[in-house]
């Protein structure tokens, strides 16, 4: 492989890396490649080879990542710590997503007294548990009562 060629492709790779937000398409890439003063040869065989790179969707994962819910004072002294614990172990595995875990934890506020484990359980086998299938239930009652989840 010519060496032109070479560093055609590690100017793609780079470019894409540090935009990762710009529209990286063939005609965005050769225009700018002819900017940099690479030749239409050079250009041609480097966006050959990464090809598959520029049509691959941005990865998804870094939006989708959220740390974890805070519970306000008044949710942590009405919830008990095991309820807490295993509330918190269900949105780590995201066995929960933010509007369900925000629907039980509003129900389990209108108990009274403090919430314990039996009202969780009671929450999540009556009202979510119901809206999944049976390998998801068994991850989602696992994780509840301390295991890891249990895909498969």
């Amino acid at each position: 492989m010519k060496q032109s060629v070479v560093k055609a492709v590690n100017a793609i790779l780079r470019q894409m890396e540090e935009t990762p937000d710009a529209l990286c398409t063939e005609s965005n890439m050769r225009s700018w490649l002819a900017t940099q003063g690479y030749n239409k040869r050079d250009i041609d065989a480097a966006l050959k080879l990464v090809a598959m790179r520029l049509t691959m969707p941005a990865s998804v994962e870094d939006s989708q990542t959220r740390g974890l819910r805070q519970f306000a004072l008044y949710e942590h002294a009405r919830l008990s710590p095991e309820a807490r614990s295993a509330l918190t172990r269900l949105e780590l595995h995201d066995l929960l997503d933010p509007m369900e875990r925000e629907m039980i934890i509003e129900r389990l506020l209108q108990y009274d007294g403090e919430v314990d484990m039996d009202a969780l359980d009671y929450l999540l086998s009556s009202v979510f548990g119901t809206m999944r299938n049976v390998e998801a239930q068994n991850a989602l009652y696992n994780t509840f009562e301390g295991f890891g989840p249990t895909l498969h």
